[in-house]
């Protein structure tokens, strides 16, 4: 930059009472810029001094291109949707225009001239923003680059040609309107999937009916606990528990829910849901805080598990009742399982993240003083990471008592099954009722390990 145009852009900096710019400042846009520094210099000192929309006219003029090239690619994806819809409307009117009368070229170009005036417009003050970026972090690209540009000319290519042809076209051919393939791939995988399922079902039977006998003893447990238990007895438990954990807002809440729940007739599927749960969320927490331990201290073992868990928390709810039904059949024991695998995810993660933001400078000072590695885990990342954990085991419960309906269309009974009866008998007054007396369930126990988090 000359002189000259270094004095006037401080000069011009001072009229709109904003400090001059730093030598420094200059060198770093020109490392920024690469070219048309005293273009972009001038314009950045408008935008700081308020004028926000002077019109580029390199950037009206090329489009989606000068985006590219500049790496604004917020500005790039915004030009090429208005270029695409001035494109469709100009070749409806000229090669389809009996199918679509509406269509006009001049309103086509009045697309394509005001949607590239308004990228014009903004594009200096989008390419400012990406400065202030940039020199927050200097690792971001800058100047523009002819591979940046090749980019943007093969998404243009691979995008233009085949938007306006789909949408303006008459009659569009079969292998663009639909995704060329065939039946026999779905049905041939589908029919590999049953036959190995049937090879799995018949292989392991005794294994499957191990772990049902196993869960099935957990539920006739829990259910003698929590059902045969008489309700008072169960009621003031509960009530003491609730002061032991939280305090006395808490006991008055669950009081009031507890009340709610047997005024209404939901007592006992309540306790059937609660033992329903409570199987589901110990399950969690037997396999998903070691899995939880060994994400945190094996990186790889944790890069394999994460997709899993991804695969686990967005796969829908109702898809875990098929292999769940195919091993074990109808009833409980198998809608804990889908419960578990639902539930189970939350817990996993959080494990690990409470593991992994213990400060390493503790583990540091133990291993100094000659502590074990368990001596470590037990002693110092386990008590650290216990809030994060809990947290864990909290979302387990909220994510189990929201499978509960879904649970219930394999024979899960408890509320559950109230609530899928209303909806097929369109009762909905009974329906609302048992998916409140769900909710007290969830918030009873929600108050009570967040009350005893505050209480720590």
């Amino acid at each position: 930059m000359s002189d000259s145009a270094k004095q006037e852009t401080m000069t011009n900096a001072k009229e709109g009472n904003n400090p001059p710019l730093s030598k420094k400042e200059i060198d770093g846009l020109k490392r920024f810029l690469g070219s048309s520094i005293e273009y972009y210099l001038q314009s950045f000192n408008e935008i700081i001094q308020g004028k926000k929309y002077k019109l580029n006219l390199a950037a009206a003029m090329a489009g989606p291109l000068w985006a590219a090239s500049r790496n604004v690619w917020f500005l790039f994806w915004a030009l090429l949707v208005t270029d695409i819809l001035g494109c469709i409307s100009i070749a409806r009117s000229l090669w389809s225009a009996d199918a679509y009368p509406e269509a006009s070229v001049a309103v086509g170009l009045g697309v394509l001239v005001v949607g590239r005036l308004i990228g014009g417009s903004v594009a200096n003050s989008l390419y400012y923003n990406f400065y202030n970026k940039w020199r927050i972090n200097n690792d971001l690209l800058k100047g523009t680059s002819s591979n940046r540009i090749m980019k943007g000319v093969a998404l243009i290519a691979a995008i233009y040609p085949l938007t306006v042809y789909k949408f303006s076209a008459a009659q569009v051919i079969d292998a663009l309107d639909t995704f060329p393939t065939s039946r026999k791939i779905a049905s041939t995988t589908a029919n590999s999937i049953d036959a190995f399922v049937e090879w799995l079902t018949i292989s392991f039977e005794d294994v499957f009916d191990s772990i049902t006998w196993a869960i099935r003893g957990m539920l006739d447990f829990l259910e003698l606990l929590f059902i045969g238990t008489p309700w008072p007895v169960m009621a003031l438990l509960l009530l003491l528990l609730s002061w032991k954990m939280a305090g006395w807002k808490v006991v008055a809440f669950t009081a009031a829910a507890l009340t709610y729940l047997g005024a209404f007739g939901f007592w006992d599927k309540s306790m059937s849901t609660m033992a329903l749960v409570g199987a589901s969320v110990f399950i969690c927490l037997l396999i998903g805080a070691p899995l939880g331990i060994l994400a945190a201290k094996n990186p790889r073992f944790n890069r394999i598990l994460n997709p899993i868990l991804d695969v686990m928390q967005t796969m829908p709810s109702f898809v875990y009742l098929i292999p769940a039904i195919a091993f074990f059949s109808v009833g409980k024991p198998p809608a804990v399982l889908a419960t578990v695998v639902f539930a189970m995810p939350p817990m996993i993660r959080l494990t690990a993240l409470g593991i992994q933001q213990v400060s390493p400078s503790v583990i540091e000072a133990m291993l100094a003083f000659g502590a074990s590695p368990n001596q470590v885990l037990f002693k110092a990342q386990l008590p650290l990471a216990m809030p994060s954990i809990m947290a864990g085991i909290n979302q387990s419960i909220m994510m189990s008592l929201s499978m509960v309906v879904v649970a219930a269309l394999i024979g899960a009974g408890g509320l559950g099954y109230d609530v899928l009866s209303s909806l097929q008998h369109l009762d909905a007054g009974k329906g609302l009722l048992a998916g409140l007396a769900i909710v007290l369930c969830a918030m009873i126990l929600d108050k009570i390990i967040q009350g005893h988090h505050r209480k720590a």
